[in-house]
């Protein structure tokens, strides 16, 4: 039995234990310390993250519901899952960057195909699970992040998910589209680099990614947690989780370092995109057995290259663009497409065989050929000093200026070769013949040829040259109707009045050494063969006495510069009768150089077919 004079030192211990359980629920059990071997605790931790209601169908068919949250304290962080009528019942009750405790839960093994933490376990609350508010004392951070430099995420077995720090050097506005299963979706693009000059483009969605450009603009330090990284195309791309973060100028010591990086150099430095191919250079003998699409990194000589063209694409989006076609020691040649300020470079940076390095370039088949186009994330480097840089400058000064080339691509084939593969190109006399002989097949035909006239007036009366076409999306895409819309600015496709813009559809007179002809030219054509954009042209009429200044700003085009006109001729019916109906569908400047290269061959060619003939002339009279 108890001794007497022992029962005031229990009495004394048991108020110990009592009060040290109390000063531990307030405190919380630690999160580093769950384990299945600790079956009782109550936890008191922030919620940093919070994922959606779902529902799910169980292994007997029952259906249920799920959501899961992420709870940090002041040691670790850790995942809950709730399941059934706890999550009925706590979904609405807990909030993201509140604080509560958490009691009655069970303990697993994580499950790392959807656990992000750094915890061994997780959390389950199924049964009899308690929630309740606790009192914030402002211990326990927002969020906690665990930092990896992009270097290392380049290294990582993919997919992962990482805690990013850097900084935003490049973004994109937001899109709105519709996903393949009917779900509105909404989405931005941004680029972001940190110090170890290491980039990768991460896409965020919903509500952040429709925050103010502004918020984006002026290269902000970010810190991202959650986001999940996929290889893409050859390289890394990544996605912040919907249960992730983002935080603007944070002032954690990893994103001082950052920031005080990008003040001393980073502002200046070339970035290695983990969201290109990082296979190195591969030439264009390699590239033709590659899978398509793909991404590669090339270097070549320019061949050929054609001036700047402005258009607008079928969403809306003003857009210039410079196809250019390189070749390297395998005596092959492709075409690329350079976009926005690298197309509007100076045209001297592309003549005299300069040899250059395109790091990002995306190759898809192109009428049964291969064609590049330089991604936004890539880069353009003019005469690099990289050994692959020095092998095709060998090449193309011992003898590479004068080979044959083979072109991947249906058009452009570039060097001594280079005309218009998947274009016929003729004089207009003949394209004349042969669009006389033309089936309902369309055929198409490259000319060199000058302006000559635009047709202003027919019978006395002033032609219209240009409507206003309707610029809604059509109805489930995101390609714009443009139909001409009535005088009341009403769209009898669309069936509303809404925003319109003016589109050029004029009569034009192309001429060469052999004949002339009048092709109907439409509105990227014709904006290129008078240099007015279509806004331009629709202002200068407007003003008063602008028809006058419109038509004498046609006239000074008149045989202003050699064209490379793009014809399309096939057999259409009208009122019953079959006759040719011949358009320009595409028109640009000459590029000189190619165009006398091409001259050139065909002079060696004439002269070599004549030196045959006397040869064979030679035999024979022999």
């Amino acid at each position: 039995s108890e001794s007497p004079h022992r029962r005031p030192l229990f009495r004394r211990l048991a108020k110990r234990l009592a009060m040290s359980a109390i000063a531990s629920a307030a405190a919380g059990f630690p999160i580093s310390e769950i384990s299945s071997y600790h079956s009782k605790w109550v936890l008191r931790a922030r919620v940093t993250a919070k994922g959606q209601l779902r529902s799910f169908n169980s292994r007997n068919g029952q259906a249920m519901q799920v959501f899961d949250c992420s709870l940090l304290d002041e040691s670790g962080e850790i995942r809950a899952s709730f399941f059934g009528d706890m999550a009925n019942k706590y979904h609405g009750m807990v909030e993201q960057g509140k604080v509560f405790t958490f009691s009655r839960g069970g303990c697993k093994i994580a499950n790392r195909q959807y656990n992000r933490t750094n915890h061994r376990y997780e959390l389950v609350f199924d049964r009899d699970g308690l929630v309740e508010p606790a009192t914030d004392d402002g211990n326990i951070a927002a969020v906690k992040f665990n930092f990896v430099d992009l270097r290392v995420v380049q290294s990582k077995t993919m997919p992962c998910s990482v805690d990013l720090c850097g900084i935003i050097v490049a973004f994109k506005p937001f899109v709105e589209f519709t996903s393949k299963d009917g779900k509105a979706l909404v989405k931005r693009e941004i680029t972001v680099a940190d110090d170890t000059t290491t980039s990768m483009d991460i896409a965020i969605w919903g509500d952040r990614a429709k925050m103010e450009d502004k918020d984006f603009e002026g290269s902000p330090l970010v810190c991202l947690k959650g986001v999940t990284v996929k290889e893409f195309k050859g390289g890394r791309t990544g996605s912040l989780e919907q249960a992730g973060s983002i935080v603007f100028d944070s002032t954690l010591p990893d994103a001082e370092r950052v920031r005080q990086w990008w003040k001393a150099s980073g502002g200046q430095a070339s970035f290695t995109s983990l969201s290109l191919s990082q296979e190195g250079v591969t030439d264009l003998l390699a590239l033709q057995a590659k899978p398509l699409p793909c991404t590669a990194e090339l270097c070549g000589v320019v061949v050929s290259s054609k001036a700047p063209f402005s258009f607008t694409s079928q969403a809306g989006k003003a857009l210039v663009k410079r196809e250019i076609v390189i070749a390297d020691h395998s005596g092959l040649s492709m075409q690329v497409t350079l976009w926005g300020e690298r197309a509007q470079q100076d045209d001297a940076l592309f003549d005299g065989g300069v040899v250059v390095l395109l790091r990002g370039v995306l190759v898809k088949e192109w009428n049964g050929g291969r064609s590049g186009s330089l991604l936004e994330a890539g880069s353009l480097i003019f005469s690099p000093t990289t050994p692959e840089a020095e092998k095709v400058k060998l090449w193309w000064l011992t003898g590479g200026s004068s080979q044959s080339l083979t072109a991947l691509s249906q058009e452009g084939a570039g060097g001594a070769a280079a005309r218009l593969a998947a274009d016929r190109a003729c004089t207009i006399a003949d394209m004349r013949a042969a669009a006389e002989l033309v089936t309902a097949q369309p055929e198409v035909f490259s000319v060199i040829s000058r302006l000559s006239t635009v047709q202003t007036k027919k019978q006395g009366e002033t032609q219209p040259l240009m409507y206003m076409a309707c610029q809604e999306p059509r109805a489930g895409t995101s390609l714009l109707c443009n139909k001409r819309v009535g005088e009341d600015g009403v769209c009898p496709a669309c069936q509303r009045a809404g925003k319109a813009a003016p589109r050029l559809n004029i009569r034009c007179r192309f001429a060469d050494f052999t004949d002339g002809a009048w092709l109907t030219t439409f509105h990227e054509a014709a904006q290129s063969v008078l240099g007015l954009a279509a806004e331009q042209a629709k202002e200068i009429e407007s003003r008063e006495d602008g028809r006058e200044a419109l038509e004498a700003a046609i006239r000074r085009r008149y045989f202003h510069q050699p064209l490379q006109v793009s014809v399309r001729a096939k057999l259409d019916t009208y009122n019953g009768e079959q006759r040719a109906n011949i358009t320009c569908f595409d028109a640009r400047p000459v590029n000189c150089g190619q165009h006398g290269r091409t001259m050139l061959k065909s002079i060696r060619e004439m002269l070599e077919q004549q030196a045959a003939a006397a040869a064979t002339l030679a035999m024979s009279a022999a």
